[in-house]
């Protein structure tokens, strides 16, 4: 029997992309309460914004899911996701999510 036919990898599969998508579409849903402006505003210095936890968020779902588990290249830049303070509407920022875990 290959790996991926037995009950529990289907198992462990079928719960990780109900997971994914279950938090993508609350992440969808708290997008609709967001204005354009809070999506960068960060409460201090020391904090970061909606925005970059997103863009971490996407870079985390590249390193561990695409490239550890899908064996894509690691093309990460972690330093760069806490480094973005805007330059991409809501929209768009939750259309690349929306992409990635596609």
């Amino acid at each position: 029997m290959r790996m991926e036919d037995q009950p529990l990898v289907r198992e462990v599969k079928r719960n990780a992309i109900f997971r994914m998508e279950e938090s993508l579409r609350m992440i969808r849903r708290s997008f609709e309460f967001l204005e354009e402006e809070d999506l960068w505003r960060r409460p201090n210095e020391a904090s970061n914004s909606i925005g970059t936890i997103v863009v971490h968020l996407k870079g985390n779902i590249t390193q561990y899911i695409l490239s550890a588990l899908d064996q894509r290249e690691d093309i990460r830049q972690r330093e760069e996701e806490f480094a973005t303070r805007g330059g991409i509407t809501a929209a768009a920022l939750l259309e690349e999510l929306t992409t990635l875990v596609r």
